[in-house]
């Protein structure tokens, strides 16, 4: 028995491999090409992390155990693309992979980390140290999360702490564990860094460091006036870090007492231990759609130049750009998942 399929690389690769697949789980002899020249196959390449159950099933980027989740390795001169919506069916956005961040505000933090002075040097211990009190350690790529995760502030500070737990495997405190309960009536902070530093300097800050327990005001309040002397002294602005940790501190100081971080639903939980994956990835250059030709080829599939019939599929060409591509790359092969019991139908009772 045999099947032709045509359409774009991935669709076909797909249905092809999802086909092969249940054939061999049934004991069924089925022969499957496909109309193509497989040199043509669109490179969709990596670092990438993204939750696609289709995906995963068909062997790409897959680790045992971890479920849907697909990590696609990559050079590290390009940022790592990650979407939080199954299947890639949301908003990507990128995160750091060589140490200098993407969002400005991770930007600013690893200017910070360069500032040779006193005052520069002191921040950045304090900050470390926040971080090492939390299992986290401070890196681009977890800042990016924190700071650019397409998602709300809590939800993204909740993101980043199992993102750089996965990392370190260490469980620090609970940041809860800073606060006193908050309130509705707290006063927002300041939309900017120069005017958390302004508003701090004239004693306006209060009510916000209020909700803070002892240690953890000492220590915001040591942080702010090492900013402070820098932002006095000149040179580098590091108005994003500031402005981005404050709107962090925003949501989270109106948090009860007895509050917590908003739970992660599987799929942003996968995604954020996936990001420890990747980043420890060997620094090769890695292409899911060639990934999937090979899984076809080992699964028994060929290709072939000419049919007289073939099973037409999904045939969108491939856009340019390294999300663009991964957003159509997954929409096709979802796409031929949602086809692949019908297509199977058809190869086992032609008649019906």
């Amino acid at each position: 028995m045999k099947v032709v399929l045509s359409g774009n690389w991935p669709s076909a690769l797909t249905a092809g491999i999802l086909l092969l697949s249940k054939a061999r789980s049934f004991g069924i002899p089925l022969q499957v090409e496909i109309l193509g020249d497989p040199a043509t196959i669109e490179v969709v390449s990596g670092p990438v992390v993204v939750h696609a159950h289709v995906l995963a099933s068909c062997g790409v980027g897959r680790d045992l155990g971890t479920g849907a989740l697909v990590v696609v390795p990559g050079p590290a001169v390009d940022p790592v693309l990650v979407c939080l919506e199954p299947n890639g069916d949301g908003i990507w956005f990128e995160v750091d992979s060589r140490g200098e961040g993407v969002h400005r505000a991770t930007q600013a933090f690893v200017r910070l980390a360069k500032d040779q002075r006193a005052e520069a040097r002191h921040a950045v211990r304090l900050l470390r140290r926040f971080f090492s009190t939390l299992g986290v350690p401070p890196e681009p790529a977890v800042l990016d999360l924190l700071f650019g995760a397409p998602c709300p502030p809590l939800t993204r500070l909740a993101l980043a702490l199992r993102a750089g737990r996965a990392m370190t495997e260490e469980n620090g405190r609970e940041i809860t564990d800073w606060l006193v309960g908050g309130s509705v009536n707290l006063s927002v902070m300041p939309p900017t860094g120069a005017e958390i530093l302004e508003a701090w300097e004239a004693g306006r800050l209060e009510s916000q460091l209020d909700h803070l327990r002892v240690g953890a005001r000492i220590a915001v309040e040591d942080f702010l006036e090492a900013m402070h002397r820098l932002a006095q002294s000149g040179g580098e602005s590091h108005d994003a870090l500031l402005a981005g940790f404050g709107e962090i501190a925003e949501h989270l100081l109106v948090l009860p007492e007895q509050g917590m971080l908003p739970p992660l639903d599987a799929t942003l939980d996968v995604v954020a231990a996936g990001l420890a994956r990747v980043l420890g990835a060997p620094v090769v250059s890695k292409d899911a759609n060639q990934s999937m030709g090979e899984i076809f080829k080992f699964l028994g599939g060929r290709f072939t130049d000419y049919a007289g019939y073939a099973l037409e599929l999904e045939n969108s060409p491939a856009p340019d750009g390294r999300v663009e591509r991964w957003a159509w790359f997954l929409s096709a092969v979802c796409g031929a998942a949602e086809h692949a019991e019908a297509l199977w139908k058809n190869v086992t009772d032609p008649v019906s």
